[in-house]
């Protein structure tokens, strides 16, 4: 699961970015060939981990949503496009706001904040990335609570076809998703974002 990553060409990515403080350092670590480096779920914990203990820096959480997106974007998809909700002024403070509710109120608490129109709603910022982010930002956080997953298109076409009900991005399927994969991860004897791998090759 760590290991789940992609090489990018970190230059050009960089580039991308409308402030330079929202890079952050653990990209520029190691190297394939020229600029090119890879980014994996390993990577982005650590950066996490970093954003979660730093509660003064506010682009701390700021660079970790640039990291995901940079892993995340699918293939075809320009960066630009999934980087963009960081132009926002407002955006590094929401991110940190964020990370915040998602490892102390937990992840159905964090969704309906990111949620559009709602108090940390960031604009161009949906489902399918803010779930990206409460999983980095939360998983672990605090055992006794749900795990924060990532729930984008192909999980909800994979939870269609496994469990023949209707799905949506919605704060309601997000916590329904929360708990079967909390009872299919202790049935299996794994955990909960295996299951949400396994779910999104599924609905790939």
């Amino acid at each position: 699961m760590l290991s789940h990553g992609f090489s990018r060409a970190m230059d050009a990515c960089r580039r991308l970015l409308p402030d330079d403080r929202m890079w952050p350092a653990e990209l520029d670590e190691g190297s394939e060939n020229s600029n090119r480096r890879r980014i994996d779920r390993r990577t982005l914990f650590r950066i996490a981990e970093r954003a979660g203990q730093d509660t003064v820096d506010i682009w701390a959480a700021a660079q970790l949503h640039a990291a995901i997106a940079i892993w995340g974007a699918p293939p075809g998809q320009p960066m630009r496009r999934a980087l963009r909700p960081l132009a926002q002024d407002s955006a590094p403070k929401r991110f940190a706001e964020a990370l915040k509710v998602v490892r102390g109120e937990g992840p159905e608490s964090a969704y309906k904040a990111l949620s559009y129109r709602s108090r940390l709603w960031i604009r161009g910022l949906g489902p399918s990335y803010f779930t990206k982010f409460l999983y980095f930002g939360g998983y672990g956080a605090k055992r006794h609570m749900p795990q924060p997953l990532i729930m984008d298109d192909n999980v909800i076409t994979a939870l269609k076809i496994v469990t023949d009900e209707p799905w949506q991005a919605s704060a309601e399927d997000y916590s329904r998703y929360l708990d079967y994969a909390a009872d299919w991860a202790s049935e299996l004897g794994t955990s909960g974002d295996v299951i949400e791998r396994r779910l999104f090759q599924i609905g790939e």
